[in-house]
């Protein structure tokens, strides 16, 4: 059935998130009636399994190399196309690793795919982020993509160490940022008191990704239109120091 080959391309591979997420996206995206959602994943798991069709990017398993050791490579999540699209890149630093209880494994992985690639790409921007294998080391190849993206977007859910330094850098650098989180994540001082940060709802539900859709995406276009004339992190450093 042509749908299989649809869900397999959506997810670039076998890796599908939970029934919760998996759900939103077989009956918005591909039409398929909730009574048939599980059915459909038990099946579609199991031909996958049958012709040895694996992966799936980003997952938690690959990005934080459970399995692996080899060094950080990009992923293109993708890119704009039409009246909409220009030569400017995303790069994104995110969590992709549940480790608190209250976050139920995909979620990451949910948010990735379902809010922040598609606003990117609505902003007009080619959307990219690392498939971070091997250690939790923050590696040099990270490092460039953080100095080489004409904008990032840090997701500060968690308040994940490795995300809070990659930011750090990237402010350091004094180059534009879009910050979001996800609903229930405290404060961290010294960023939410000087830039706006997005907060985008936790619970993925259809509805709320629907809204949430073209906020992050103005919320992207103001970071980049603004980043001559905003004051950035470091400006508001320094003049405080004068």
């Amino acid at each position: 059935m042509p749908i299989f080959k649809q869900v397999l391309d959506h997810y670039k591979g076998s890796n599908l998130p939970e029934l919760k997420y998996l759900g939103n996206t077989l009956e918005k995206t591909f039409g398929l009636s909730p009574s048939f959602h599980e059915e459909f994943a038990r099946i579609f798991r199991e031909n996958c399994q049958e012709l040895s069709i694996q992966s799936g990017i980003p997952s938690a398993e690959i990005a934080t190399g459970e399995k692996n050791n080899q060094s950080p490579t990009k992923i293109v999540l993708g890119e704009p196309t039409g009246s909409q699209k220009n030569k400017y890149k995303i790069f994104v630093i995110m969590p992709f690793e549940e480790k608190k209880p209250e976050r139920p494994k995909g979620f990451f992985a949910e948010v990735l795919r379902s809010i922040i690639t598609p606003a990117g790409l609505a902003a007009g921007f080619k959307v990219e982020t690392a498939n971070r294998q091997g250690s939790d080391v923050i590696q040099s190849t990270i490092i460039n993509d953080l100095l080489d993206a004409d904008l990032v977007i840090a997701d500060l859910t968690d308040h994940n160490p490795n995300v809070l330094f990659e930011l750090g850098v990237r402010l350091a650098l004094d180059k534009p940022v879009a910050l979001i989180k996800s609903t229930g994540t405290g404060r961290i001082f010294d960023v939410d008191n000087m830039l706006r940060v997005y907060e985008y709802n936790g619970n993925l539900w259809q509805s709320t990704i629907e809204k949430d859709l073209p906020e992050l995406t103005q919320h992207i276009t103001a970071a980049w239109e603004s980043r001559e004339t905003a004051p950035s992190y470091m400006k508001i450093l320094k003049k405080a120091q004068d």
